[in-house]
């Protein structure tokens, strides 16, 4: 097995790297790439920014070394009026490592609305049955099963059943779970099938080089057949840019998360105006619920059960309506969304084991813009007045179910915070603005920015993912989505990253 090389080394600075494919980024999209590729024979090298944490010396569930380490700036990105908290992965696996493991494929529908809307003429759901068979064996995906499912899903389900509403248990990629409960900073215990236990492990087996703490700069000479990468070594904790090198790659693969994405291909003077535009964050909002005896939640899954009743599959328009999950972290995240000041937070965080929590799921049209700033990226999204709506009819649902399952009081942490002791005072949630700072959202689901299609004019990268103007650089992550692929991206990425590096196999040989 190749052996993963720690750019924060001392001394640390290789010469005359070369290889066939450089990929850039390792998470659902970069990590299944590199094992295609390898397993094909191919010669391949990873960079990831990030560190690799693996197992629980290394993975403390602490939370602040966590989100430190584990999380793009910290867990603190934001979009550009603050509305948003944009968390993305920042370690060996990506996205996958922090997560909470929920398996959720690309619906038929939304395939078909690909296929008549935005010109992906060969990705027919029958077409891409087999990518999506790949990323769920990659998954080890299976349903969670009963006594898996802890206090609080238990309530969201209680609630849903009562009021006659579609819900469902969840499948998720965890084997041998603990119930450790701290899955939003990484799983000690290894049950979580992600891309750093799977396929980085896999691509390493077959030959991969893989290379941690090493910042991709500048992708040069993109129109010629020997790519030179431009890459800034980090400190121990990723820091403090340390040392650089190159790598010549004859194709180089970019799957940095679209802002990452969008940002170094722009900082390499690469793409056309699509580039950046019709970005998805599908903005989540938090929901809690004060139930009358103890629920726990820090114990066990986190998110296990679904409200599904209000969530819409059209081919005409795509990913619509909403859904409701049961969702728990840590104390620290959790303090970070209490919005009541001084003696009232604190009680609110005192009576944390008697707390319910879910996120309202709401999919959004790509209405974004990634902009790069001296070298910084930017998100410009601003929430539109139909989303807003929906918002609002979510979390009078999600209120509905908790009272329905006896909840004594639902609070939506807006400032001030909303506070609701019954279904009569559900008009309270028809006063939510969404505007900028008076919120807490949250995207963990970023998508487009450098969106697939057959015209130059109306995409960045052609149909196989391959940048418009470039000779062998491509795109394989959330970026290619033209619009929100599903309620969670692990499997829509990881099917779309088969499908297109199978594409890329396919092509060796052949004109470019």
């Amino acid at each position: 097995m190749t052996e993963i090389f720690d750019c924060s080394a001392d001394g640390f600075a290789p010469h005359d790297l070369k290889c066939e494919y450089l990929v850039i980024g390792s998470g659902c999209g970069g990590g299944t790439a590199a094992r295609v590729l390898a397993e094909a024979g191919k010669d391949v090298i990873l960079l990831e920014e990030g560190g690799d944490f693996l197992g629980p010396a290394r993975l403390t569930q602490r939370d602040t070394p966590m989100y430190d380490q584990l999380y793009v700036d910290r867990g603190g990105r934001t979009n550009k009026d603050r509305t948003i908290n944009i968390l993305s992965g920042r370690v060996l696996g990506g996205g996958g490592v922090i997560n909470a493991s929920d398996v959720v494929p690309i619906h038929d529908s939304t395939w078909e609305f690909w296929q008549k809307h935005h010109g992906w003429k060969d990705f027919s759901p029958t077409a891409m049955a087999p990518y999506k068979a790949k990323a769920l064996l990659d998954l080890s995906a299976n349903r969670i099963e009963e006594k898996q499912i802890n206090r609080n899903n238990q309530i969201l389900r209680q609630g849903v059943e009562k009021l006659g509403w579609r819900g469902e248990v969840m499948l998720h990629n965890r084997l041998n779970c603990q119930g450790l409960g701290s899955c939003l900073i990484g799983c000690p215990a290894g049950a979580k099938q992600n891309p750093r236990m799977v396929s980085i492990n896999k691509a390493l087996a077959a030959g991969a080089r893989v290379f941690v703490r090493a910042r991709a700069l500048q992708i040069r000479d993109a129109t010629t057949d020997k790519k030179r990468v431009e890459v800034q070594t980090l400190d121990a904790k990723g820091y403090h840019p340390t040392n650089r090198f190159a790598i010549d790659a004859r194709t180089v693969i970019v799957a940095a998360n679209p802002v990452g994405t969008v940002a170094l291909l722009r900082n390499s003077h690469l793409g056309n105006r699509q580039l950046g535009q019709r970005v998805s964050l599908q903005p989540q909002v938090p929901c809690v619920a004060l139930m009358p005896d103890r629920v726990n939640a820090f114990d066990g899954i986190p998110q296990a059960y679904a409200l599904t009743e209000f969530e819409r599959h059209d081919a005409e328009v795509g990913l619509t309506g909403f859904r409701v999950e049961s969702i728990f972290g840590t104390p620290g995240v959790l303090g970070s969304l209490v919005s009541a000041p001084g003696a009232q937070g604190k009680a609110l965080m005192a009576q944390l084991d008697h707390i319910a929590a879910a996120l309202v799921l709401v999919p959004d049209q790509p209405v974004g813009e990634i902009k790069v700033n001296s070298g910084r990226p930017e998100v410009d999204y601003t929430l539109t007045a139909e989303w807003k709506t929906r918002a609002r009819q979510a979390v009078r649902s999600a209120a509905r179910a908790y009272f329905a399952a006896g909840a004594k009081m639902v609070v939506v942490p807006a400032a001030p915070p909303v506070l609701i002791h019954s279904e009569a005072e559900l008009a309270k949630i028809d006063a939510l603005t969404f505007d900028p700072v008076t919120i807490s959202l949250i995207s963990a689901h970023q998508q487009g920015g450098a969106r697939l299609g057959p015209d130059e004019s109306t995409s960045a990268c052609d149909l196989n993912g391959q940048v418009w103007g470039t000779r062998g650089v491509f795109v394989c992550d959330g970026s290619v989505f033209p619009s929100t692929s599903s309620s969670h991206t692990m499997t829509p990425i990881i099917t779309m990253a088969h499908a297109l590096t199978d594409r890329l196999l396919q092509r060796v040989g052949q004109p470019n």
